[in-house]
């Protein structure tokens, strides 16, 4: 106890209690304006939107020590990426994050502080740029583009590390159209010489003998899955339940990472696709170079995401194609991305909400705000509730794919997946940022071929595609 000048005796804490709130203002400088009356107020309307009102926040909780608090919390998420391994695995993150979020955010109302305390960070440069540094498809290029300009003499080309021969390559240097590719170096010991088979499309494919896939490469069909029941609609309205008539154009819902199956315009579209490869698949036959044997105890090997319409595309797109002894493998990391608690909504009703909510810091009239609140949901930085970032998701994706291409050397496999995944493998062969692959869109016509070959370039090219069809349809 210490006496005043008055002859006053005061407490040896207060000071104390002065000083440790300073140094509390000082250590959450960088994250001030991540989170303001006004911003917090707006983000707990839309989790009530979300969560019809049970979301255990109304307006009067949003207070000064609220706002105090967030600033604790969005320092703990900060230094929780921070702290990340740069070799670690989306499955090791996942169990930290899990962790994190029970240890850090455990009363009834944890989840959506976390939705608050993630979404404000939002705001900061610091954190968008820790963000992209863990979650970067750039740590792959190792993998899979680890060579720019072969060295002066050297043996390998383009061609060596493409399934499907590009157009530039497809007459040898005496302008003859070529037949035979290759002699095999797969470090076996085999001497086998690639066929090259042109197919009615124009394009051609390198196989060798028996179905042999050399033991240093993984040889991948690519299909994207077709409509499914939670992306109902199109030109005419399809009746999907709760009074609703729901058009694909204007009222698509939120698609979820799985219990999703094909509507019967996807399996439609599937077996179109697989009656395209049957075109491949007997013209292989025919001169003597099929894609898989027939055999039971040979399975093809088929992958894709835990959603049920990823294993019914890939299954009618070979039976198609002639093909019925299939082992389907489900892979969690090339799931879409996880939206959480928006997972079938319907969007226009979604979009309408989020106007309400934030439309008045917007700019523009009634459609560019419309504009503006399908884009705050396209953020990549923007952690949906209960569910996941874009750029987390796409960094799980592809880490999965990179995964799948190395454990499956050997092998001739199909993948069958949605839309965003091919998205990101693209991203990931062609190096592309974030700005040049976020909007790109796979065709269902489409059928990619890509090799894998460790210490080489990977490549794509389309088997087929809308502007050459192995047939009429």
């Amino acid at each position: 106890m210490n006496a005043t000048k008055n002859g006053k005796v005061k407490s040896n804490s207060e000071p104390k209690i002065k000083i440790e709130s300073n140094v509390f203002q000082r250590e959450h400088r960088e994250f001030h304006n991540c989170y303001t009356l006004d911003s917090v107020r707006r983000d707990i309307q839309f989790l009530n939107m979300v969560y019809e009102g049970k979301c255990g926040l109304n307006e009067k909780s949003v207070t000064p020590e609220l706002i105090n608090e967030l600033k604790s919390y969005g320092k703990r998420i900060y230094f929780f990426l921070l702290g990340m391994d740069s070799h670690i695995t989306p499955k090791s993150y996942i169990k930290r994050k899990y962790e994190f979020i029970k240890n850090y955010f455990p009363s009834k109302n944890g989840p959506y502080i976390f939705f608050l305390a993630w979404n404000g960070l939002i705001k900061n440069d610091s954190f968008k740029r820790l963000m992209m540094q863990i979650f970067n498809l750039r740590k792959f290029d190792n993998d899979i583009c680890p060579q720019h300009i072969p060295h002066i003499g050297s043996s390998m080309t383009r061609y060596r590390t493409k399934l499907v021969l590009a157009d530039d390559m497809a007459v040898d240097k005496n302008e003859k159209i070529r037949d035979y590719g290759r002699i095999l170096d797969d470090g076996s010991g085999l001497n086998m010489r690639e066929k090259i088979v042109w197919l009615p499309n124009g394009k051609a494919i390198p196989l060798f003998p028996q179905a042999y896939v050399p033991i240093n490469q993984t040889q991948v069909f690519l299909i994207r899955h077709g409509r499914s029941h939670y992306e109902s609609g199109g030109d005419n309205p399809v009746f999907v339940g709760s009074g609703y008539w729901d058009s694909w154009k204007d009222n698509r819902r939120v698609s979820g990472s799985i219990g999703n199956y094909l509507h019967e315009d996807g399996i439609k579209n599937a077996r179109e696709l697989g009656k395209d490869l049957r075109v491949v698949v007997d013209k292989l036959n025919e001169v003597g170079y099929p894609l898989w044997p027939w055999a039971k105890e040979t399975p093809i090997k088929v992958f894709g995401s835990e959603s049920e319409n990823t294993e019914q595309t890939s299954r009618y797109f070979l039976q198609e194609a002639g093909y019925t002894n299939i082992s389907f493998n489900s892979l969690y990391g090339i799931n879409s991305q996880k939206y959480g608690a928006l997972t079938h909504r319907y969007k226009k009703d979604v979009f309408a909400e989020t106007v309400k909510i934030y439309g008045d810091t917007w700019k523009g009239d009634d459609k560019a705000k419309l504009s503006l609140a399908k884009k705050y949901f396209k953020n990549r930085f923007f952690h949906f509730p209960e569910g996941e970032t874009l750029l987390e998701a796409d960094w799980r994706i592809g880490f999965s794919f990179v995964e799948m291409l190395k454990q499956n050397l050997g092998n001739r496999i199909v993948l069958a997946d949605h839309s965003g995944a091919i998205r990101v493998f693209k991203a990931i062969i062609n190096t592309l940022d974030f700005a040049d692959y976020a909007s790109l869109k796979e065709e269902h016509e489409a059928i990619i071929a890509l090799k894998y070959q460790p210490g080489m370039n990977l490549r794509y090219d389309y088997l087929q595609k809308k502007d050459y069809m192995l047939r009429k349809r």
